[in-house]
């Protein structure tokens, strides 16, 4: 029957939903270790930029190598993030408690927090992606969250419902569900990275793009 063939477009998006879900499983195995969740991100992300084209080969495999690749960097990269959102977070909560009176300073942070976090997803995917220096990954990802507000905004309404999901449930999310919103991302980066080439906003100068070792 035409339903059980395998290039039915049903079974075609089971499979790639199963392999989000197992990539997202393989991040968090590698994210255990706080300090190497950024080489995971940014590994998770190229394999769903590359599952977006259709371009993903075997997963597992794609996936450590990405890792491996990216841990130095990924460290470097992931490591300013995750101080500015603790110093973020402990702040908006200390003005939260502190009163009515410190609500700004409290939405200030929150703000700050945010933008943080839709900047960080923005460096995963350009270390996914491209071939440059910690230094060059931030200044271009600072610069696409800026350019692209519509998309950070929307990037970072799909991490909240995410995190909203995983507290809702308990957390069980996290050990596989990472793949289905970082494949919504991907489909956004693909589409605004790709458009940026065109365009010339993003040089060949600026950023080599990776191809498969």
């Amino acid at each position: 029957m035409q339903l059980f063939h395998p290039e039915n477009a049903l079974w075609q998006g089971i499979n790639k939903v199963l392999l989000m879900l197992y990539a997202g499983m393989l991040w968090f195995l590698c994210s255990i270790p706080i300090i190497t969740m950024g080489a995971a991100s940014s590994a998770l992300m190229e394999v769903m930029m590359k599952l977006a084209k259709d371009q993903e080969g075997y997963i597992a495999s794609s996936f450590f190598r990405a890792f491996r690749h990216n841990l130095p960097k990924g460290i470097l990269t992931w490591l300013p993030f995750l101080i500015s959102q603790l110093l973020f977070s402990v702040n908006a909560l200390y003005y939260y408690l502190a009163g009515p009176a410190f609500r700004l300073q409290a939405t200030l942070f929150i703000i700050l927090l945010l933008f943080s976090l839709g900047t960080a997803a923005w460096s995963f995917a350009v270390t996914a992606r491209f071939e440059m220096t910690t230094k060059e990954a931030l200044r271009m990802a600072l610069l696409l969250a800026v350019r692209n507000p519509g998309w950070t905004v929307f990037i970072i309404l799909l991490q909240a419902a995410a995190l909203f999901v995983c507290w809702f449930f308990v957390y069980l999310p996290l050990l596989f569900g990472a793949g289905l919103p970082v494949y919504v991302q991907a489909v956004v980066f693909n589409h605004v990275l790709d458009r940026h080439l065109e365009r010339g906003t993003i040089t060949v100068q600026e950023a080599e793009e990776k191809t498969e070792a």
